[in-house]
């Protein structure tokens, strides 16, 4: 193949991790993958010289493994592998129609017929004839006004792939705001049998998108569900969130679970002066009952301390909360 369709807003958003000299990498190992037609061979040394980047080992090899995946034939991409499929079956088919002498023709019209219509559809005033043909020379002017050309604007790829559009299909579009918030590469991760199921069963139960992604924000708000456990080991993919109602509920509860962990909130929210005060104080005293800290955020009375400004009020005393040693 000597050309391929090439989507610069897709290939931006996979690609922004990437330094200078790996992007370069990247857009050379594609049009090789295309010029050749097949896998990039395994030997990164031999692979480094085929693209002339004979220094860079290490970048190719970055590059290999975030968006290629290895197998028995070499680095390979699905989507490269699918654009060469259908390049080959328009060739096929346009060679099978050379066998045949070429498209089929259209019937060509019975010339009595044809004018027959014409009388039937052009209405003619005997008593002012220049009427009928200042009428025939303004339908001819609408007919051509403006002619219409092939390829006048190229087609873009999101209107080439309307099947993956977001109303066309939920649960890819599930699919890829799952992969941003989880920080997942779009380019190696796939909507699988599995997650494309588990989603469209929770969307046909009644569940709506937005609760699905208030689900998968919720689960990347839980430390334990990202990996923060005894197996270190993240229990966040998609199918698992939608899995059942019951699991999808749950993680649509966490995101109002606020943690504070560490110092630090599981929402990314920044604490507040009281709130880190607090946090000293139980450090101090621990969170027995009738010590100050009780609950984070929480004056003893219930009023809630969040968003306070440098000075907070504990019973009736009033309290410098900055710490000299931040």
């Amino acid at each position: 193949m000597h050309y391929y369709q090439f989507n610069i807003g897709d290939y931006a958003k996979a690609t922004r991790h990437l330094s200078n000299t790996e992007d370069l990498a990247y857009r050379r190992l594609i049009d090789l993958y295309y010029d050749k037609e097949q896998p990039l061979i395994k030997d990164v040394s031999k692979l480094s010289r085929l693209i002339n980047m004979r220094e860079n080992h290490e970048e190719i090899k970055t590059v290999l493994e975030d968006f290629f995946t290895e197998t028995e034939e070499g680095y390979q991409q699905s989507r490269i592998d699918s654009e060469i499929a259908n390049y080959h079956a328009k060739a096929d088919a346009a060679r099978a129609n050379g066998k045949k002498g070429g498209r089929p023709r259209k019937a060509k019209a019975n010339p009595d017929e044809t004018e027959g219509k014409a009388k039937k559809t052009q209405s003619v005033n005997l008593a002012n004839p220049d009427e009928t043909e200042g009428k025939a020379k303004k339908s001819e002017s609408k007919a051509n006004h403006k002619p219409i050309t092939n390829n006048q604007e190229p087609l873009t790829s999101n209107q080439l792939e309307k099947p993956l559009s977001a109303k066309a299909n939920p649960a890819f579009d599930l699919f890829k705001y799952w992969c941003d918030v989880m920080g997942k590469n779009l380019s190696t991760s796939k909507l699988t049998a599995k997650r494309d199921k588990a989603i469209k069963a929770r969307l046909k139960e009644g569940y709506t998108v937005e609760q699905i992604k208030q689900a998968i924000d919720g689960c990347r708000n839980d430390p334990f569900s990202m990996g923060q456990n005894d197996r270190q080991k993240p229990f966040n993919d998609i199918e698992l969130i939608c899995r059942t109602g019951e699991k999808l509920e749950s993680f649509m509860e966490t995101i109002g679970n606020e943690k504070i962990i560490n110092g630090q909130s599981t929402t990314g929210r920044k604490l507040s002066a009281v709130e880190r005060q607090q946090l000293r104080l139980q450090e101090k005293y621990g969170n027995e009952p009738g010590q100050p800290g009780g609950g984070l955020g929480m004056a003893e009375d219930g009023r809630d301390l969040r968003g306070t400004v440098d000075q907070g009020e504990w019973r009736g005393t009033v309290i410098d909360v900055e710490d000299s040693s931040e």
